[in-house]
């Protein structure tokens, strides 16, 4: 559109929304966290020439230490480099009906006990298969209730009881997943995967201290349990107590010595505490004891960026797609490094690849919608600071580059309420520049502020 190509919106048309994942980070990360950033369009900032490394905000899920852990909330991220503890959550098998010997279901196997009544099992396998319907319609109230009911008719069956729980976390009812995992333990106390759970339902429910029990119980009955130990260090470094964690990680290293995940959790607990010479050794060990894990070579590149060793990390990340194309994380610092370098053709296919894997990667999203932006891709520039927003509604400078793309998509109401939206909120900080340069634009798109209330 003729009016966003115009000279009025140059040289910096696009808010380089660093602001966020600025704020309270470590400086030696960040450089100076209250430095204005002029014709930076991505969501790093670079000082003294060292690459900004904004991953560093997702803490433990960089290096890949605890499988199947997500972020901290958006929130908690924009005010500290905040980690949640560990959501390990394992695969425990729904209930099904019993229908012979010629499953490969571990519950169809056991869906009944041997006391049954054949009435009784015959009750039993038909609330079982309307409640596997339930759960292939995504009905986990419906199934929940009807594996209640079938309780009722095999109270001894802890399958039955971990499967409701199951239900409970996947509708994010995590208290209420509690007490199932509770009863099933107690009618299998050896079972590893309703402990765990139980641990992921008492960490979710930010009940750390029943979840570190329930992460030793698991210990004390398998002594080389990685994911336990992972997850037992994961809360402590949520609670700050940085020396059990170290703790477990060195428990889980001697217990484990030939598990990777073990160095690559002290690696990154050393990065967290910024003890980059440990750091780098544990990641190297990791390397040594499985070259073929992507997550040893990205967690060995945070430790070199950190020390301004770009061109190593460059390495080191190149090798890490090498084994893991879907490695969201090098990815996105495979683009961040890119975009120091100048080559933005080169960091625009980085940052697609990172959100590609990982949609949920802000940061990426941040920085590919920019250049999206900037390539004339307005409905993907969309969709990436709708992303962008749903993580940080606050945020003024995703408003505002959303709507760029709106308007030069021809959606000028939506464009906007955006701009207004980033109006109102850079007049709350204050930022009478940002101020100023929201009015250039809402002129030049003939806007009546009258009547938008400004």
């Amino acid at each position: 559109m003729e009016e966003y190509e115009g000279t009025a919106l140059t040289p910096n048309p696009i808010d380089p929304i660093t602001g966020i994942f600025k704020i309270k980070l470590r400086a030696d990360f960040w450089g100076d966290a209250s430095s204005s950033v002029q014709g930076c369009n991505r969501l790093g900032d670079y000082s003294g020439g060292r690459l900004a490394v904004s991953f560093r905000w997702f803490a433990l899920l960089l290096s890949g230490a605890v499988a199947s852990t997500l972020a901290a909330s958006a929130q908690a991220a924009s005010t500290r480099a905040a980690v949640l503890a560990p959501s390990i959550q394992p695969e425990i098998a729904l209930p099904s009906p019993a229908q012979g010997a010629h499953t490969d279901s571990v519950w169809l196997a056991q869906a009944g006990s041997s006391d049954l009544s054949d009435a009784q099992q015959e009750a039993l396998d038909d609330l079982l298969t309307e409640g596997q319907d339930k759960v292939e319609a995504r009905d986990y109230a419906g199934a929940i209730a009807l594996y209640q009911e079938a309780t009722r008719i095999d109270p001894s069956n802890a399958r039955l009881f971990s499967g409701i729980g199951y239900l409970y976390v996947q509708q994010g009812q995590y208290a209420d997943a509690i007490a199932p995992y509770e009863q099933a333990i107690t009618l299998e106390p050896d079972n590893l995967p309703f402990r765990y759970g139980l641990a992921f339902a008492y960490v979710r429910s930010e009940d750390y201290d029943s979840a570190i029990a329930a992460y030793e119980a698991i210990t004390d009955l398998s002594p080389s349990a990685t994911d336990a130990y992972l997850g037992l260090g994961n809360i402590y470094i949520t609670l700050e107590d940085y020396d059990a964690a170290l703790s477990t990680y060195e428990t889980l290293a001697q217990r484990a010595p030939g598990n990777a995940k073990a160095y690559e959790a002290l690696g990154t607990l050393s990065l967290i505490r910024e003890d980059y010479a440990n750091a780098e050794s544990a990641f190297q060990r990791a390397v040594q004891v499985d070259d073929s894990r992507s997550a040893a070579y990205v967690g060995l590149a945070e430790t070199q960026l950190a020390q301004g060793d770009v061109d190593g990390a460059f390495n080191n990340l190149r090798r890490a797609v090498e084994l893991d194309r879907e490695a969201a994380q090098a990815q996105f610092l495979l683009g961040e490094i890119s975009m120091e370098r100048g080559d933005v053709e080169a960091a625009y296919t980085y940052y697609r690849r990172a959100v590609d894997a990982d949609p949920t990667l802000i940061p990426a999203q941040a920085a590919v919608g920019a250049l999206h932006l900037e390539q004339g891709v307005y409905l993907q520039a969309i969709a990436a600071y709708r992303r962008v927003l749903d993580a940080f509604p606050g945020n003024p400078g995703a408003h505002y580059n959303l709507g760029l793309a709106l308007w030069a998509e021809g959606l000028e109401k939506q464009a906007v309420v955006q701009v207004t939206s980033a109006r109102r909120l850079y007049l709350a900080q204050e930022d009478m520049a940002s101020v100023d340069r929201v009015d250039a634009l809402l002129e030049l798109w003939n806007v009546d502020t009258e009547a938008e209330g400004i």
